[in-house]
C-alpha cells in the first residue's frame, strides 16, 4: 500500500523495482517462481552422409567454424502461468478498471482537468481496508497518479517522473504473470568453436515452464586476442581442393525453432534439461552453390565476406542467410 499525504501537501512517490541475476534480465518476481537446471549445446553438421542431404554441388569441406554468441533469449509460451502461486495479482485486494468503467464523476474531472493527458490504467481499492484513505487510483498517460476519496473528491495527487505503460491494455494479465510478452535472457558472450564436435554452450537455472520461442543475437566479437575479431562468424576449409574463408560482421537474432514447428521447449523440474543448437552446414552449401566463387586477387585462397576483395561479396551475405535457416533446436 502507497502511504500518501493528503493534496494540501502533495507528495511525489518514487517507486524502483530491481532484478538482477548472474544470467538472467527479467520480471522482477522471477525469483519466486521454481527453477530447473537447463544445459545449452551447439554443434555444426559437416557430415555430407548425414540424413541432412547429400554432399554440396560445390563439393565444400568445412574445417574450422566459429561463432560469437551475444546473448539467448528464451520467450515464455502463452499461458505459462503465475509464480509462487499467486492469484494472478501484485494486490489480491484491487481490481483493474478500464476506462468505460470508471465512475462518471472521475471522468468528468479527468475531461475538465487533463483533458490533453490521456487516462492510462486504473485501480479499485479494496473498500474492506481501512489502511486505504483513498478508493480509486488513476494513472494518466504523461505517469500521473491521481487518488480519490469514496465520494470522488481527489485526495493526493502524484506527478510520476515517467510516463504510464503504453503497452497497458485492459484485458492484460497483471505484471506478476509471465507470459508470451516476457522472456528470459541468457547474457554473453559465448564465443564458440564448433570445429571439433558439440560443445556446451552454457548450463544455467531457467525456469520451470513452456517456451515457444529461443533466439540468440551473433554479433561482432569484441576481443582483439581472438580469431573472431570484429567477426561474428568464420569458417574455413576448401571449396574443391582449393582454400577458402568465409566471414561476416552482421549483428542479427536467429529464430530457432524445433524441425516440428508445433513443437515448444518444455522445462521440468527434473535436473537433466538440454537442448542444443545445430548448424545444419551442409544444407547451407546444398542451397548456396559455391563452385562459382573466385579467388580475385590471386592469392590462393578465396575470400569470402562483406568487404573481400575476390569480388565474393553476394555470396557472403547469401551463406548468411542459409545459416539462419539452417540452425535447428534438438532435445534429448
Amino acid at each position: 500500500m502507497k502511504i500518501l499525504k493528503p493534496i494540501a501537501g502533495i507528495l511525489g512517490i518514487a517507486m524502483l523495482f530491481s532484478c538482477s541475476s548472474d544470467d538472467s534480465d527479467s520480471n522482477p518476481n522471477m525469483d519466486t517462481v521454481s527453477k530447473s537446471n537447463l544445459e545449452i549445446r551447439a554443434f555444426a553438421n559437416t557430415n555430407a552422409n548425414s540424413a541432412s542431404g547429400a554432399k554440396s554441388a560445390s563439393d565444400v569441406e568445412v574445417s574450422e567454424f566459429l561463432i560469437n554468441i551475444k546473448e539467448i533469449e528464451f520467450e515464455f509460451a502463452e499461458g505459462f502461468g503465475i509464480p509462487g502461486g499467486s492469484s494472478g495479482s501484485s494486490d489480491d485486494d484491487d481490481d483493474d478498471l478500464s476506462f468505460d468503467e470508471l465512475p462518471d464523476e472521475i471522468v468528468a474531472y479527468l475531461d475538465e482537468n487533463y483533458p490533453n493527458d490521456p487516462f492510462c490504467k486504473g485501480e479499485l481499492e479494496d473498500d474492506d481496508d481501512d489502511e486505504d484513505p483513498y478508493r480509486y487510483e488513476i494513472e494518466l498517460q504523461s505517469g500521473t497518479e491521481i487518488y480519490f476519496k469514496e465520494d470522488f473528491s481527489v485526495y493526493a495527487i502524484d506527478p510520476d517522473d515517467e510516463g504510464c505503460d503504453d503497452d497497458y491494455d485492459d484485458d492484460d494479465e497483471d505484471e506478476d504473470r509471465f507470459d508470451f510478452d516476457d522472456e528470459f535472457e541468457l547474457r554473453g558472450p559465448f564465443e564458440l568453436n564448433l570445429s571439433e564436435g558439440e560443445v556446451t554452450v552454457v548450463e544455467v537455472e531457467i525456469p520451470v515452464g513452456e517456451y515457444e520461442e529461443v533466439e540468440f543475437e551473433m554479433e561482432r566479437s569484441t576481443d582483439p586476442t581472438s580469431e573472431l575479431y570484429q567477426k561474428s562468424i568464420l569458417m574455413r576449409g576448401t571449396i574443391s581442393g582449393t582454400p577458402f574463408e568465409f566471414y561476416h560482421t552482421f549483428d542479427e537474432e536467429f529464430e530457432v525453432d524445433y524441425e516440428d514447428q508445433g513443437q515448444n521447449l518444455v522445462i521440468t523440474e527434473e535436473n537433466n534439461n538440454s537442448v542444443a543448437f545445430e548448424f545444419d552446414l551442409v544444407s547451407v552449401f546444398n542451397l548456396v552453390d559455391l563452385s562459382s566463387a573466385t579467388d580475385g586477387n590471386g592469392d590462393g585462397t578465396i575470400q569470402i565476406s562483406p568487404e573481400d576483395e575476390d569480388g565474393n561479396n553476394q555470396l557472403a551475405n547469401r551463406i548468411k542467410n542459409a545459416i539462419k535457416v539452417y540452425v535447428d533446436l534438438l532435445d534429448d
